[in-house]
C-alpha cells in the first residue's frame, strides 16, 4: 500500500472529526460543516503562503505586452523587483506592475520580480499540508466548538507541524546569506569573478 500525501479531502475530513463529525467521500453535495473546513483550509492555506517560502518564491523575468504593461501572474501574492533591477521602486495594482519610481504603468524593458505564489493543496510539501489541516481544524473548532480539550490538543499537533515546516524549509531552502541576498551575491560575485572564481 503506497502511502501518499495528504490530499485536501482528508484535511476537510480532519477538520470535521474535531467537530465530530462523521467524513465525507466528496465535496460535492457535502453538508454545511464541510464546506465551512473547506473555506477554512483555503484560508489557512493562503494565510500561510503569504510569508513566502523556499517552494513558492519564484524568480521572474517579465516583458512587457504590447501596451507597455507588466502583467502579473494571477496566483501572485507578494511581488518585487530584485536582482538588477531591485533599485526601481515597483507595486503591484490590480494585475499590473506599477513603476512608482516614475509614477506610470507603462516599461520599456522586462524586469526581474521576485514573486510569491499561491498554489493548491496538493502542491504543497507534506509538512505545509499537515500544519494546514490541523489549524483549521483547531479554528474551525473554536468558532463551533470552543471545546478547549480539543482546542489543546490540536494546538499542539499545529505547533510540531510548524516545526517540522521550519526544519524543512531550512534543509531544502540550502539559505546562504551570500546567495540569497541578491547585493551580497553582486558584490561577492564581482571580486571572485576578479579572481577567476565563481560563486
Amino acid at each position: 500500500m503506497t502511502i501518499a500525501p495528504m490530499t485536501q479531502l482528508e484535511a476537510i475530513n480532519i477538520c470535521l472529526s474535531s467537530l465530530g463529525e462523521p467524513p465525507i467521500n466528496t465535496l460535492e453535495g457535502a453538508g454545511i460543516d464541510a464546506q465551512l473546513a473547506n473555506d477554512m483550509i483555503n484560508e489557512t492555506n493562503r494565510s500561510l503562503q503569504l510569508r513566502g517560502w523556499h517552494w513558492n518564491t519564484e524568480n521572474y523575468r517579465l516583458s512587457p505586452d504590447e501596451n507597455g504593461f507588466l502583467i502579473v501572474p494571477a496566483n501572485t501574492l507578494r511581488i518585487d523587483s530584485t536582482s538588477y533591477d531591485a533599485y526601481i521602486d515597483v507595486v503591484q495594482r490590480g494585475s499590473r506592475m506599477f513603476n512608482r519610481t516614475d509614477n506610470t504603468y507603462v516599461f520599456d524593458n522586462p524586469m526581474y520580480l521576485e514573486i510569491v505564489v499561491a498554489l493548491p493543496f496538493e502542491e504543497l510539501p507534506a509538512a505545509a499540508r499537515d500544519y494546514i489541516a490541523c489549524m483549521s481544524a483547531m479554528t474551525l473548532q473554536q468558532r463551533i466548538l470552543s471545546s478547549s480539550t480539543i482546542d489543546s490538543f490540536l494546538k499542539g499537533r499545529a505547533s510540531m507541524a510548524m516545526q517540522e515546516l521550519f526544519r524543512e524549509e531550512n534543509k531544502i531552502g540550502d539559505p546562504n546569506i551570500l546567495r540569497d541576498n541578491w547585493s551580497t551575491r553582486g558584490i561577492v560575485s564581482r571580486g571572485w569573478f576578479r579572481r577567476g572564481a565563481y560563486l
